[in-house]
């Protein structure tokens, strides 16, 4: 039942070179403990971010549409799993998945009912637009997080009346829900008819199964999506569609190859 986000290593900070002296002691640490993989993926997104940001200085070669940032790159993170180049904004924190929802959410709540928008985790990379775009108000709320309208719910068993809201969104909070079927379920009984639903959520898009893991990975994620999440989506939903938010993109807003967008209808 777990919705808070695992945040991925960001490696050196834009300016001071203690930053970069720092993880280059945190890499070492990690050689010691023989894990070697996080290491190399870890010096990976260190070179790329003192190359981007200390060797090719103030070149503007990458434009973020939360908040009007631009640079010479976004800030690469890391994990054991791989290296994420051009990910993170320095200015606003926005991801991928946030540059890309600039362009699909706007649409999707033009059509969405007379209701408010109930949104999970908020974000601040995009709470400002959604606010912009629910015409009849946006309530958050959390498991874990302070500050949010409706703290303690848990989204397997949400205690909202039915069709309470127009839209909802839900930012890479499925993977950490032990059962992501009641957690969908739930969702589809709170939204009205007519109302959207959209979930990104992390996976291999080329491969069509997800992954289950025995017990949370480092990040704390409990499977890795295949596009069979559709089934899922599609078995409480009227329709539920998978969309690639970096096809057509501007590319320097960096919206990467298959980073999906759920969205289903009531």
């Amino acid at each position: 039942m777990i919705s808070e986000k695992q945040p991925q290593h960001a490696t050196g900070a834009l300016s001071p070179s203690g930053s970069y002296a720092g993880e280059v002691r945190r890499i070492c640490q990690l050689v010691g403990r023989g894990q070697w993989r996080t290491a190399l993926h870890r010096a990976g997104s260190l070179g790329a971010n003192f190359w981007n940001f200390e060797v090719r200085g103030d070149i503007r070669r990458v434009q973020c549409p939360c908040c009007g940032w631009e640079g010479p790159a976004f800030v690469s993170l890391s994990n054991w799993r791989a290296v994420q180049h051009n990910s993170r904004c320095p200015n606003c924190d926005s991801r991928s998945r946030h540059r890309g929802l600039t362009i699909l959410l706007p649409k999707l709540l033009a059509t969405m009912p007379d209701a408010p928008a109930l949104v999970f985790a908020p974000e601040a990379a995009l709470l400002a637009l959604v606010r912009q775009c629910a015409r009849a108000g946006v309530e958050t709320t959390d498991y874990l997080m302070d500050g949010v309208d409706h703290p303690g719910e848990d989204i397997q068993r949400l205690t909202f009346p039915d069709a309470r809201y127009g839209a909802l969104m839900c930012n890479h909070v499925l993977e950490h829900i032990p059962d992501d079927r009641a957690a969908l379920a739930e969702c589809a009984r709170v939204l009205m008819p007519g109302g959207v639903a959209v979930f990104t959520i992390p996976g291999d898009y080329d491969r069509p199964a997800t992954r289950y893991f025995d017990s949370p990975d480092p990040n704390g994620h409990l499977r890795h999506y295949g596009l069979d999440v559709l089934e899922k989506m599609r078995a409480v939903f009227s329709r539920a569609e998978a969309v690639d938010m970096s096809v057509g993109a501007d590319p320097r807003r960096h919206i990467h190859p298959e980073d999906m967008a759920f969205v289903c209808y009531k």
